[in-house]
């Protein structure tokens, strides 16, 4: 067999993978020399696809052991270099030439590779947490992976070679494996949890396999068991070993779901004494205390979780800790006391960090409403988002226009038409300007500034371009409430019960229209009712629109 000098070798196990492998193998196709996949039993397409991608495989059968898996494609590599990923992850395209650049450090034994763990089933979906896992290592023969399940090769390299460098890198891998969709459809959750009962009586003093079993029982939700087997695995671990800060960051989490709250904060406290700068803990230690009510302890930790910024690479960490979840927290903070100057700085420095989360962008539009700022929504947005691409700009417009910012989304179009023009956008700053001038006409009648005999223009020409739900906002604006209501019963009233899936497009377009009405009734009033506050209140607990999805 010949070598392949400083080359990196995919070695994979796969089973049923087709609808995932050629994501991934496309994802490594210039970063890696050759790909061995060993399928354990695949009775779709998965064998086909590998060969497609050039992979030589061999077939075994599966005999629970992931490890014994893992081991039977080292046998073939002939790579310098062990790169090992499963069928639901690809590596950043972005990382490809620092991974090749990491193949020619021949004094590593070894690299740590960021994986993102995403929340959906594709690279633009949310990242939930970021674990630095060793996911490239020397091939040597004394080098094989040990483990039934969440097989490990870090213990095998540093037996053989006490003193072996590792380095930690920032490449990243996304990984998908454990989306809500993708755990249902494959039950990872039993299997995991099966296969690590029998590695627990086979070795029931093994701190990895009790970390392990306590990660599986916190996605069963089963939080007194998850407690017991992260304790034992504290008792048994060295703190030193690579995931003991998790220990003291998911004993927290499982007492916090207790209702445990002053034992939760102890443990925090007890995690940030030995790792001061593991942000994820001043992050939940300030979820723990806003959630007991301690807001302004809960205001201080969040501060603390801003001022030191995300973790190290070293940490597993949560996406969000130290950055976005964090000021959203402030936000949310600032709020609930009533400074809305604060909340809205806070809610602007979030969606710096994740310009694409949603519940800060709804906040900052309910405030801006209920404080009657609707006008100055698109300068708000011009300071603090600062869009620069036409996607961008359509997503912002869209997002106005579904929570009923109809001059603010027609105003930001026109403010960005240099590079977002489209005739698409044309038509919905058009549509944008007449729902708005409706919904002024509707609150100026309700002033008594306008004659309510007046009737706005909507452009018989132009009817044939509106949906049902937008000609009844119109009559709504233009002063025909009845007829409007009408319309939503008339909607409603053929819908069986309860509703099929049919239906369901007309039940939530019906719930955003009265929403819509309802709120619309409610910016009348604060011009003139004395309960300015309640009002406003009222306005801020109308739902986002996609509550009604």
């Amino acid at each position: 067999m010949n070598r392949i000098t400083n080359g990196i070798s995919l070695c994979m196990i796969v089973r049923n993978e087709a609808d995932h492998l050629p994501r991934c193998l496309q994802s490594v196709r210039r970063a890696v020399d050759e790909i061995i996949v060993v399928d354990t039993g695949s009775t779709d397409e998965s064998i086909a696809i590998a060969r497609r991608f050039g992979a030589r495989v061999i077939r075994t059968p599966w005999e629970g052991d992931f490890s014994k898996a893992r081991n039977a494609g080292l046998e073939l590599a002939r790579g310098t270099w062990i790169l090992f990923m499963d069928a639901d992850e690809e590596l950043d395209r972005g990382d490809i030439a620092e991974l090749r650049l990491c193949a020619r450090h021949m004094e590593y034994e070894g690299f740590f590779l960021q994986v993102l763990n995403h929340s959906g089933n594709d690279i633009r979906s949310a990242t939930a947490t970021v674990n630095p896992l060793l996911r490239m290592f020397r091939r040597r023969p004394e080098h094989r992976f040990r483990g039934k399940i969440h097989e490990q090769i870090a213990a095998s390299i540093t037996e053989h070679r006490p003193t072996a460098k590792l380095h930690i890198t920032n490449i990243k891998i996304h990984h998908y494996g454990y989306s809500s969709a993708m755990v249902a459809a494959k039950d990872k959750i039993r299997r995991n949890a099966d296969l690590l009962q029998q590695a627990l009586q086979a070795e029931p003093n093994d701190p990895f396999n009790h970390y392990n079993m306590a990660v599986e029982y916190m996605r069963m939700n089963d939080n007194a068991s998850a407690l017991r087997h992260i304790r034992q695995a504290k008792n048994l671990a060295a703190p030193e070993i690579s995931y003991y800060h998790l220990l003291f960051k998911y004993e927290a989490r499982c007492l916090l779901s207790m209702g445990r709250i002053d034992e939760a904060l102890d443990i925090c406290q007890s995690g940030l004494d030995h790792f001061p700068d593991y942000t994820d803990l001043l992050h939940l230690k300030g979820v723990i205390l806003l959630s007991s009510g301690q807001a302004s302890e809960a205001e201080k930790a969040f501060h603390k979780a801003v001022e030191a910024g995300p973790a190290p690479v070293h940490y597993h960490t949560e996406s969000g800790a130290g950055t976005y979840l964090s000021t959203l927290g402030l936000g949310q903070i600032r709020e609930d006391a009533g400074d809305d100057a604060g909340a809205l700085h806070w809610y602007a420095q979030t969606l710096k960090h994740e310009p694409g989360m949603r519940p800060p962008f709804h906040k900052i539009i309910r405030i801006m409403k209920s404080n009657l700022q609707d006008k100055l929504i698109p300068s708000f947005i011009c300071e603090h988002l600062q869009p620069e691409s036409s996607e961008t700009v359509n997503s912002i417009a869209g997002l106005l226009m579904a929570n009923r910012c109809y001059e603010a989304a027609g105003e930001l179009l026109e403010r960005f038409r240099h590079i977002a023009s489209s005739p698409e956008n044309e038509k919905l700053r058009f549509i944008s300007k007449l729902l708005s001038e409706g919904r002024e006409f509707r609150q100026n009648v309700g002033m008594g500034t306008v004659n309510p005999s007046t009737k706005i223009h909507i452009p018989s020409d132009e009817s044939d371009t509106w949906s049902d739900s937008l000609q009844i906002e119109l009559a709504y604006y233009a002063g025909d409430t009845e007829k409007a209501l009408e319309a939503v019963y008339g909607m409603i009233a053929p819908l069986p019960s309860p509703p099929s899936a049919l239906h369901a497009e007309r039940k939530s377009t019906t719930a955003r229209l009265l929403a819509a009405f309802a709120e619309t009734h409610l910016l009348q009033l604060l011009h003139h009712h004395p309960g300015h506050a309640v009002i406003r209140k009222a306005v801020r607990l109308l739902p986002p629109f996609e509550y009604y999805e």
